[in-house]
């Protein structure tokens, strides 16, 4: 067994029954934790004007080139900053079910319907990123939403450098300075014509998501929206 998939294996038994949240026996987000978090309704990423269709003011839109955008939940939540940080740094991977769910619930709850012919694209990490990580979990989320949702998963997209970790910078000018050209379109022809729905874990100034987009949009996608577990 690689050490990789020993580590994964201990992990899967210490949390396969223990709510992250609260500890107790069961499933690892019990409903009593659940129950404590709110979905917040749908706003532009840019200028927090609320809009229950997700829909990117326009002239927000030509910042971040995003035409929709939906975040369940705000990241100052405990719970959420102690989810995604379980299934992002810990690779509590059984947690990828779970939290597509919820984000499918959300798009249900404010019925948004995502094209059946749109494509979800996870947010690529670098490759040694990835190695070093072990997994992306944004590709993680994507693929389980997109079982969920019935629509295709999409991976037209790589970092074409190794960027500073956002998590890192406070200012979001250095932030969408760090994500400026991070990404390019590998197969053109995919995207083209199509709408397409970035996925990733969580967004804070928005730099990331920007970046993606742009490079989507310059491929000639019809649109871009995205969609995250949480808001910074």
């Amino acid at each position: 067994m690689r050490l990789a998939d020993a580590k994964r294996w201990i992990l899967d038994l210490i949390f396969l029954r223990s709510c992250v949240g609260c500890g107790s026996e069961g499933e690892l987000l019990c409903a009593s934790c659940r129950g404590g978090i709110a979905f917040e309704s749908p706003r532009c990423p840019v200028c927090g004007h609320r809009d229950l269709g997700g829909l990117v003011c326009d002239h927000c839109g030509e910042q971040n080139g995003l035409r929709r955008f939906f975040a369940p939940f705000p990241y100052r939540h405990p719970l959420v900053r102690k989810l995604l940080h379980t299934y992002k740094y810990t690779g509590v991977r059984d947690l990828s079910p779970i939290l597509a769910g919820e984000m499918h619930q959300f798009l249900n709850w404010y019925g948004i319907a995502v094209p059946p012919s749109a494509l979800l694209l996870p947010v690529p990490l670098h490759p040694a990123r990835e190695r070093e990580r072990g997994f992306n979990q944004s590709a993680l989320l994507a693929r389980e939403l997109a079982r969920q949702l019935g629509v295709e998963v999409c991976y037209a997209l790589r970092r074409t450098r190794n960027t500073l970790p956002q998590a890192g910078m406070t200012d979001n000018a250095r932030r969408r300075e760090n994500m400026a050209g991070a990404f390019a379109v590998t197969n053109p022809d995919a995207v083209r014509g199509k709408t397409v729905v970035l996925v990733d874990d969580v967004s804070t100034s928005g730099a990331t998501l920007a970046s993606a987009a742009f490079a989507l949009r310059s491929a000639e996608a019809r649109t871009v929206w995205a969609m995250v577990l949480a808001k910074g």
